[in-house]
């Protein structure tokens, strides 16, 4: 898996305007009209909302309680969560869901009904709710073991059914290891309505069991990798608020089916994302939950666990930390034997660590030691990974830029502007852009 920044969203605010069909006026006079009846003298001015939306500016309190005010939103909630994180927004995961086969089938399926649409971009959960999040998931897990005890009436009702049986689930499985290989070459934009697609086939599977012999527990596991290859999806494509919808849903599915490991995995998806989305206290209390939930799990997924932890300490700035957990991936790996590691970490290898220790530098300011990083992940990597080739090529660009040596920088900076014409990722674009414009400034 890849690494870079995500392209600019559109502001939450933006949607809370179209959903209630607002111009820029409307929304104004809405602000006035609320803080006049607050007793709050107001001028239904549309720049300012202009300002809110576009320019970063944060509404003074007056204005913030008049919309929330108007919007429904109760004034503890405008305390808890800074803005823009308390205007409403549908987060595809209903509240109150139980941490059981149901609840997870309940959640997959508001992630299905339009909770995986992303019209705001931002992420849904950020600092305290992040963490409540975490907390949630925590006390789940230490309370009940790898997963939900299966219900009484699930026990009743499993049976073999025909809808799902060995060969069923064994193609799904197949399925699913061939989206990822599919992304690794083309990009997030290219798989994720065939992700989609699949997961609406295993939820319709799921629910007309719960199945016997296995089936049951199988079809989740496809249901839970599904939904993390669709928040990695939804990351390449900078589409935030998606990513954390199918992470989080497919924590509820990998508990469901007793898998910890996949649990990890989706952790450390939301570290990632996080990491891109600037938000490196969140992703620091993501990697340590991956960690938390890899107890058993191999090497080689602890050794890439290992590197999330470092890439949140990077962003942190936190450099002898950072140290510390690329010197420990590096040291899982190169123990790990590979023969028991599950199918989806096939992709890290010693060339991604290599990159991803070389992007973790790079973030912490030390192109110097990033660059040759960089560049001998691009020799030990498969050319296959045309994507992750692209940003790295355009990161090793970025990392001669900065060390002033233009000619290397020029050299790999028209690599990647060759590779990524076979790739839609978005941020293959951005990744290559920036490289082009640190060029640039360097000349």
């Amino acid at each position: 898996m890849a690494d870079d920044t995500a392209p600019a969203p559109s502001h939450p605010l933006a949607s809370v305007r179209r959903s209630h069909g607002w111009s820029y006026q409307d929304l104004a006079r809405v602000v006035a009209d609320n803080a006049r009846a607050l007793g709050v003298p107001m001028a239904a001015r549309r720049e300012k909302v202009w300002r809110w939306e576009h320019w970063g500016v944060v509404p003074e309190r007056d204005s913030q309680r008049a919309l929330a005010r108007a919007l429904g939103v109760a004034l503890r909630e405008v305390d808890a969560r800074p803005w823009p994180g308390w205007l409403p927004s549908f987060d595809g995961i209903p509240d109150g869901l139980p941490w059981t086969r149901a609840g997870g089938l309940d959640a997959l399926d508001a992630l299905l009904d339009g909770g995986g649409r992303d019209p705001r971009g931002h992420p849904v959960l950020e600092g305290p709710a992040f963490g409540a999040a975490v907390a949630d998931w925590t006390a789940v897990t230490d309370r009940g073991g790898n997963g939900p005890p299966p219900d009484d009436a699930d026990l009743l009702a499993a049976r073999e059914g025909s809808a799902a049986d060995e060969e069923t689930v064994a193609w799904l499985e197949r399925g699913v290891l061939g989206l990822r290989r599919l992304d690794d070459r083309l990009g997030g934009a290219a798989v994720r309505h065939r992700v989609e697609a699949d997961l609406r086939i295993a939820l319709d599977l799921l629910r007309r069991g719960p199945y016997r012999g296995g089936v049951d527990a199988r079809l989740l596991r496809v249901a839970a990798g599904l939904a993390q290859l669709g928040g990695w999806a939804a990351t390449d494509c900078g589409r935030h608020g998606a990513a954390q919808r199918h992470y989080l849903t497919g924590l509820r599915l990998a508990h469901g089916a007793e898998d910890r490991a996949q649990a990890a995995n989706l952790w450390a998806g939301l570290s990632l994302q996080a990491v891109f989305a600037g938000r490196h206290d969140d992703a620091l209390a993501a990697s340590r939950a991956a960690e938390s939930a890899a107890a058993g799990a191999t090497s080689r997924t602890r050794a890439m666990l290992a590197t999330r932890r470092a890439r949140a300490y990077a962003g942190l700035g936190e450099d002898a930390a950072c140290r510390r957990s690329l010197e420990e991936a590096e040291l899982l790996l190169d123990t790990a034997p590979g023969d028991d590691d599950p199918s989806w970490i096939y992709w890290f290898d010693g060339a991604e660590l290599c990159a991803q220790s070389g992007i973790a530098l790079l973030d912490l300011g030390c192109a110097q030691e990033a660059a040759p990083l960089l560049e001998k992940a691009l020799a030990m990597q498969d050319p296959l990974y045309r994507r992750d080739r692209t940003l790295y090529t355009a990161r090793a660009a970025l990392a001669r830029a900065r060390t002033g040596d233009l000619d290397a920088a020029r050299t790999l900076t028209e690599d990647a502007v060759d590779l990524a014409r076979d790739c839609g990722s978005p941020r293959v674009a951005i990744a290559v852009e920036q490289a082009r414009t640190s060029l640039s400034q360097a000349r």
